[in-house]
């Protein structure tokens, strides 16, 4: 039988103090698995630059500073969100998945 658990996905908002949803995902009943998704659709938009990147990356390092003392960590992937997510469901049962609402991009909201 699958593990059930939660998933919060780190998208823009890269903080964990007053961060509702994440406050909402480690409330539920199961386990929590904290996951952010570098997806090539951002790679190739000409809205993102290096300094984007390197400031998501600062503060994904500055996130797993924060989260080791809470004894827990970040899953970084480089991949597509869906397919991501389906090879996940292959491994778990999903019960529900945590985010800040999409306020970026229009291609990262679809």
């Amino acid at each position: 039988m699958k593990q059930s658990i939660g998933v919060y996905w780190f998208k823009r908002d890269l903080r964990l103090h007053d961060n509702e949803a994440l406050r909402l995902a480690l409330s539920s009943n199961f386990p929590c698995l904290c996951v952010y998704v570098f997806e090539d659709i951002l790679l190739d938009n000409p809205h993102y630059s290096e300094r984007h990147f390197n400031f998501i990356t600062q503060s994904l390092i500055e996130l797993t500073t924060e989260l080791e003392k809470y004894n827990s960590r970040i899953l970084i992937v480089h991949a597509n969100a869906l397919e991501f997510f389906k090879q996940l469901l292959d491994k778990v049962t999903l019960k529900a998945v945590y985010s800040h609402q999409e306020t970026g991009l229009n291609c990262t909201f679809k």
